[in-house]
């Protein structure tokens, strides 16, 4: 297609033309040089200059009679028609592959099939880097299905739960328009993926996660999420010394420390009861890592709902006794996959991890064993620069966070300020990719053979349309009406009217064995606090909304102390991993905001919320678009600031929308004032102090 005309200077590096028809940057274009070979080149910007549009073109070049891509040797002549490059030409110049791991399509070409090559991945590693929302899981199951269907191994670390549904076909109905444009069609892999789990978070089908009991000092010197002293370590060291010659055990350890007569002994048997309470390390039937790595399966390791100290301890021990097997090829060539990468090698600012040093060391020596690895993260400025910087084939979705852009171009070679502007503004679904050729390519990702984890709810982007065309808002259903109000009070009433009151109403979706299951939340419109019911009263938590919108360090450590109680200093930084110091000036700091109280050895939270409560006791009264005449209070909390309060439950998905709470307000004749939940009839405190009329 015809897409415009050379103007003005031109070299054989670069020239621009009149754009005549619709073309976009990045797009590949075509046109003759002086010796009539046809050029690629690629548009670099588009810029209006008065009442033309002009384009200008970095040029590729032309495959020689060699098959060697070569640079024409003079400029181009002004005037020169510029096309839109067709799919052939692509091909052939960028010396793209027509097999391989089937990802996408090359955005605005015909059909032009883009494959990552397996050995490259397994050889020099592989970044998937998005914000959330962007596509990032969505891309690594396409992977995954490609690894299957290539016959490569590959263990997933899966701290959400989100890869089981590889197992389904794809069954949604919106992704099914697609299968002919992306030529898949839907496919389960139930016999491919396997899943394990530890005891504490075992789903149906899946296998109990577990490794031998019998560890090296060096080995749990390495699992401690914090560095013992030396005196310790020796203890550590003699005992296992004396236990060599027996098949010893964690508990075996334990007893032969108890002889020790140094009053050190019983900090080493705490460290040491800590390692066996975790239940990873069995004197049998534990897990044969062997099994994990077979061409063709999938290897799912489930950790929802894992302690993160316990995450990073598994991470370390797969990926640690992995890798030893691959050294001596006791397990085939195979990919470990590391999802929520910044919290298992996490960059040096943001602490030190258990599982660290290894996934450095993997990084840096995995390619020379076969030992592939795929780092996946939203927050690419959390993650260790060496591994970042190992990865030679990168997958950015859309990324718009200064920090993690900045360590983008400061980790990853070849990202450019014009490839960062592209990030910044790619739509959801479409991958830069760098590393396949010398040339970044924007992938529309192809649609996912197996089922979607987040396929139950349309995007919020689709809802937020939906309700602006419907110009409708929603409110709860009153149940109790004007005529039960002087049944319900049994005292003179001079006047009442209906208000109601602002909510936000949030459906989150949580993927359990593959299924989809809803919970709800209704987040206070006003104060932002969570509202729950509880004995046909309505309950709102204290503090919450502030807590949840602190940094992810902070904040652990806040739900920490809310969830399990008050404790000191040393036990917040050994379980969540930080420096005593960190953990002390992070604690500071809350204790400023008024988040923490301390009286100078236990640290206690001051949010007051009850989460099994707040789950067991949703609101799930049915709403609707009409109302019931009645004044309604304005929102004080905006959609963004109420989405805050998810960085607590995490769902796998969500809906948000702007509701409103039928509440009665009753001004009896002695001057009083009765508040009534317009769903219950109860009188309301809760409303009470929110109502000011």
């Amino acid at each position: 297609m015809l897409v415009g005309r050379i103007i003005g200077k031109t070299t054989p590096e670069r020239f621009y033309f009149e754009v005549t028809e619709v073309i976009k940057k990045m797009d590949f274009v075509a046109v003759r040089d002086t010796e009539r070979h046809w050029v690629l080149g690629r548009i670099d910007s588009i810029f209006q200059e008065k009442d033309k549009t002009i384009a200008k073109v970095s040029v590729i070049g032309y495959k020689d009679s060699r098959g060697v891509v070569t640079p024409p040797r003079m400029p181009f002549k002004p005037g020169s028609l510029v096309y839109k490059a067709d799919d052939l030409l692509i091909k052939r110049v960028l010396g793209l592959k027509s097999s391989g791991l089937y990802i996408g399509i090359l955005q605005n070409s015909e059909n032009l099939k883009i494959y990552l090559d397996p050995k490259k991945i397994i050889t020099k590693h592989m970044a998937i880097l998005a914000k959330t929302g962007a596509g990032k899981s969505y891309l690594v199951a396409v992977l995954l299905e490609e690894f299957i269907e290539n016959k490569i191994p590959a263990v997933v670390i899966d701290p959400h739960g989100e890869y089981t549904t590889l197992k389904v076909p794809n069954d949604n109905p919106e992704e099914l328009k697609y299968v002919e444009r992306f030529e898949i069609e839907p496919q389960g892999y139930e016999k491919e993926v396997e899943v394990y789990c530890l005891e504490k978070n075992l789903i149906e089908g899946a296998k109990k996660l577990r490794f031998p009991g019998r560890l090296t000092s060096s080995e749990i010197f390495e699992m401690l999420p914090f560095r013992l002293s030396g005196a310790q370590m020796n203890i550590i060291y003699n005992a296992a010394r004396n236990l060599d010659a027996l098949d010893y055990t964690l508990d075996d350890l334990i007893k032969e420390v108890e002889f020790v007569k140094s009053k050190t002994k019983w900090s080493v048997i705490s460290v040491l009861e800590s390692l066996k309470s975790t239940g990873l390390f069995v004197e049998d039937k534990y897990t044969d890592l062997k099994e994990l790595v077979k061409p063709g399966k999938i290897t799912i390791i489930n950790l929802k709902g894992i302690e993160p100290d316990i995450q990073t301890l598994v991470v370390y021990k797969l990926a640690h006794d992995l890798f030893e097997l691959r050294k001596i090829s006791k397990i085939p060539p195979f990919v470990f996959v590391v999802e929520e990468a910044h919290n298992f090698c996490p960059e040096r600012g943001f602490g030190e991890v258990v599982s660290s040093k290894i996934l450095r060391t993997i990084a840096s020596e995995g390619r020379k064993f076969g030992m592939g690895l795929v780092v996946v993260s939203q927050r690419a400025a959390r993650i260790d620069k060496n591994v970042l910087s190992q990865c030679n084939t990168q997958a950015f979705l859309r990324i718009n966070n200064p920090n993690d852009l900045k360590s983008i171009t400061d980790s990853v070679e070849g990202v450019t300020p014009e490839l960062v502007g592209e990030i910044k503004t790619l739509p959801v679904g479409t991958a830069l990719i760098t590393g396949i050729i010398d040339q970044p390519l924007i992938v529309d990702i192809r649609i996912r053979r197996s089922r979607h984890a987040g396929v139950a709810l349309p995007s919020e982007k689709k809802e937020k349309k939906k309700s602006e065309k419907e110009g409708k808002e929603r409110f709860f259903l009153l149940k109790v009406m004007e005529e039960d109000i002087k049944s319900l009070i049994k005292k003179p009433i001079e006047a009442f009217k209906l208000v109601y009151h602002p909510v936000w109403r949030i459906k989150m979706v949580f993927v359990e064995r593959g299924k989809p299951k809803e919970d709800f939340l209704l987040v206070d419109g006003i104060k932002g606090e969570v509202v729950y019911r509880e004995k046909d009263s309505l309950v709102m938590t204290e503090n919450l909304l502030k807590a949840a919108s602190l940094p992810p360090i902070p904040r652990a450590i806040v739900f920490y102390l809310t969830t399990y109680g008050d404790s000191t200093l040393t036990k917040i930084s050994t379980t969540l991993n930080l420096s005593v110091g960190e953990a002390k000036k992070e604690l500071e700091k809350l204790e400023k905001v008024g988040l923490v109280e301390t009286d100078g050895f236990v640290y206690k939270s001051r949010v007051k919320a009850d989460f099994k409560k707040i789950m067991e006791n949703q609101i799930k009264d049915e709403i609707a678009s009409g109302k019931i005449k009645g004044e309604k209070i304005d929102f004080m909390v905006s959609k963004d600031k109420a989405k805050n309060v998810l960085n607590i439950f995490q769902p796998d998905g969500f809906e948000i929308e702007k509701c409103y709470y039928p509440v009665w307000v009753v001004d009896l004749e002695n001057g009083d004032r009765i508040v009534l939940d317009g769903l219950t009839g109860k009188e309301s405190k809760f409303f009470k102090d929110l109502v000011k009329m």
